[in-house]
């Protein structure tokens, strides 16, 4: 213990904090050296996975150093949990974010000017007020801690512009020391945070990624229906449980299937109102065998240590993200599984996705054309997009290219009425709900049929007896069922145009747009390298986090161990169907898929048909073949020596693709020789 406190010299006045503030004994494995260079005022780097503690990282020195922490977080969620935790312990501190009315936000900052704050929680578009930036900086900021830090990078799963500019905000506050904070980052990323937030010589503690209580696993599944009996297998094992799908559509429809076969499932996506989402949560946390099944909307600042599985129905983004995610299971050091559902179709949804969030230069401009017709765009995202012809998730993150460029402002939050109209199937309806009957009979006594008239929520609720949420839940299945139609207020924001020009006059930066989008999809393909990897899955992942020793074999992954989920009854075979009057040939349907979608693409860059790269005999004949050299490839009927020269390397890493995932070479069967016929004299 002496030759401890010797080398971390702070560590006695720290774990006196630690009993004094947080009614803990001892620190977790890798919290003592991080808070003693935090508190010897070096700048610190912490890269620690989910559930090893970082928060206490800087709340502690926060408590024990004069002065105030600033504490840079990305969610309004997350904050507002860690403030009711600090706030439970007695410890004084708040955040300031957009959730705020004025009254309540002015409140704060005479509280914060008047020092009445340990610690104060905002999100890093915070600093882009120049008011608050120099309010802060007059306090004198005694540690900057910056969560989730991995927003900063380009290489960073979750990259957030406004994170990139916090190292001239530190320049500015110019804080004695700074710790910057994330789960997961690979050794490119801590590269990028040092980088962008100008720190010298930080100490870097990169440590505790390998948990081996988890098992890693892959299960192949052919399509919706072997993803909801394999969750509903998971789930039956007991224990409680998160299911991540890459949609608030495919949630909702494995919340569904869940609930159908009697599992106590709750749903949560940032689609849902406030009051649900915090419902579903609560259900989630106080159910001992409850399932969560959500977006990726879930689980930050979750901290329920009887997580007995967390499964990803599709494909995350990122390996940084599936790690932090299966991170929410079995905190409390008890067994646990990770299972990854995969299909390789959901590559081709979450490339879909990366395209939706980085979108073409054509929808900038028919956007920007549509804000320069008006003088304030009031009719929301869902008008707007159909205007351009384009989905309403591309159109949102136009728009936020265009705000973080400052070339367009939001307003308010909209008000309105909402417009019902009665159909002819109102007056013989029988709603099976209860609160759906009773909103109906209202509705009947009060406004005609088939002539809309307007209303609000509030007076509906009165009328009826029943909550706010009640009445839009029943008021959706009236809906559903054509028995009303309904015309729901504006409930978005205004948009304004701040500068009257034309689109190429306009200067955004695509590059960067550009740049981030090849990023993006180089995560996504180390994604799929996991879960195409024939070798132990933990030292993929430990590997790929920086951790050169990893050993080989770790005992506990299905590519080491086996799987332990039962396999799906309906797999999907991967040789093609027999063509009548076409000799069969096997060959595998991944790389099939895979060189279909590259000649496709690489057809639209050159501006020539498909088959000019290569036809689709040749292409099955490459998808039988998986040649993997140069030789392999001019094997195939079809290729050549120039082809290779163009084409051979892309071809050999689909190849090698598919055969990591099990795929076998076929041989191809020789072209029959089609004979002239002689032609009589």
């Amino acid at each position: 213990m002496r030759a401890m406190t010797e080398s971390l010299p702070f560590l006695e006045d720290a774990q006196q904090g630690l009993v004094r503030h947080f009614g803990l004994s001892e620190f977790r494995p890798g919290q003592a050296p991080v808070i003693s260079s935090v508190l010897s005022g070096r700048n610190t780097v912490v890269v620690m996975p989910t559930g090893a503690g970082k928060s206490l990282c800087y709340q502690l020195p926060a408590l024990l150093l004069p002065g105030i922490t600033l504490v840079v977080s990305p969610l309004i969620a997350l904050m507002k949990d860690q403030v009711e935790q600090l706030a439970a312990k007695g410890i004084a501190a708040t955040y300031i974010n957009s959730s705020l009315s004025d009254v309540e936000r002015a409140d704060r900052l005479r509280k914060l000017r008047a020092r009445e704050y340990k610690l104060l929680y905002v999100a890093p578009e915070r600093f882009r007020s120049a008011s608050f930036l120099e309010l802060v900086s007059g306090l004198g900021v005694e540690l900057l801690a910056v969560d989730e830090a991995h927003c900063i990078s380009q290489w960073g799963h979750d990259f957030r512009p406004d994170y990139a500019l916090l190292g001239q905000v530190r320049k500015r506050l110019r804080p004695p020391r700074t710790v910057a904070l994330t789960a997961t980052a690979t050794p490119e990323v801590r590269e990028d945070i040092v980088r962008v937030l100008l720190m010298k010589d930080p100490a870097v503690f990169a440590q505790g990624f390998d948990r081996p209580n988890l098992f890693l696993d892959v299960v192949n599944v052919s399509g919706d229906e072997e993803r909801r009996d394999a969750c509903a297998s998971l789930a039956a094992k007991g224990g409680s449980g998160i299911i991540y799908c890459s949609t608030r559509k495919a949630a909702e429809g494995m919340h569904s299937a869940l609930v159908t076969r009697k599992v106590n499932a709750v749903l949560y996506h940032a689609g849902m109102e406030d009051d649900a989402r915090r419902r579903a949560q609560e259900d989630f946390m106080s159910a001992k065998e409850a399932v969560a099944v959500a977006t990726n909307a879930f689980g930050m600042g979750i901290d329920k240590p009887d997580i007995r599985f967390v499964a990803h129905a599709n494909i995350p983004r990122a390996v940084e993200a599936y790690y932090q995610e299966i991170g929410r299971a079995g905190r409390d050091g008890n067994p646990a599984t990770a299972v990854l559902l995969f299909n390789h179709a959901d590559v081709y949804t979450q490339e879909r996705l990366i395209e939706s969030s980085h979108p073409s230069e054509a929808i900038l401009s028919d956007i920007w054309a549509q804000l320069q017709a008006v003088e304030e765009f009031d009719r929301g995202v869902h008008a707007l997009a159909g205007m351009v012809g384009a989905s309403e998730f591309e159109v949102s993150a136009a728009l936020k290219i265009f705000e973080r460029e400052g070339k367009l402002e939001r307003g308010g939050r909209g008000e309105g009425e909402y417009g019902i109209t009665l159909t002819d199937k109102a007056a013989s309806a029988q709603p099976h709900a209860a609160e759906t009957q009773r909103l109906l009979r209202s509705l009947l006594e009060t406004f005609p049929v088939g002539r809309q008239a307007t209303t609000e929520l509030p007076i509906l609720a009165r009328r009826t007896g029943l909550t706010e949420d009640d009445v839009r839940h029943a008021l959706g299945l009236l809906e559903k069922s054509g028995v009303v139609r309904v015309r729901r207020p504006f409930a978005g924001r205004s948009i304004r145009a701040l500068e009257r020009v034309p689109f190429r006059e306009l200067t955004v930066d695509l590059s960067r747009i550009r740049e981030q989008e090849r990023l993006n999809r180089l995560m996504l393909k180390r994604m799929a390298d996991y879960a195409y990897t024939p070798k132990c899955r933990r030292a993929f992942i430990l590997r790929y986090f920086g951790q050169a020793d990893a050993a080989a074999v770790c005992g506990k992954c299905d590519r080491c161990a086996g799987s332990m989920m039962p396999k799906p009854s309906g797999a999907a075979s991967r040789s093609a169907p027999a063509v009548s009057g076409a000799p069969v040939m096997a060959y595998s349907e991944l790389a099939s898929m895979e060189l279909r979608r590259w000649r496709k693409d690489l057809a639209k860059d050159l501006d020539v048909p498909p088959f000019i790269i290569f036809n689709d005999a040749t292409l099955l004949g490459l998808a039988a073949a998986l040649p993997v050299d140069r030789e392999s490839f001019l094997a195939v009927k079809g290729t050549g020596e120039s082809r290779w020269e163009r084409f051979g390397p892309k071809v050999v890493d689909i190849c090698l693709m598919a055969r990591a995932a099990g795929h076998e070479p076929q041989a191809a069967p020789v072209a029959p020789r089609i004979r002239k016929a002689k032609t009589r004299r």
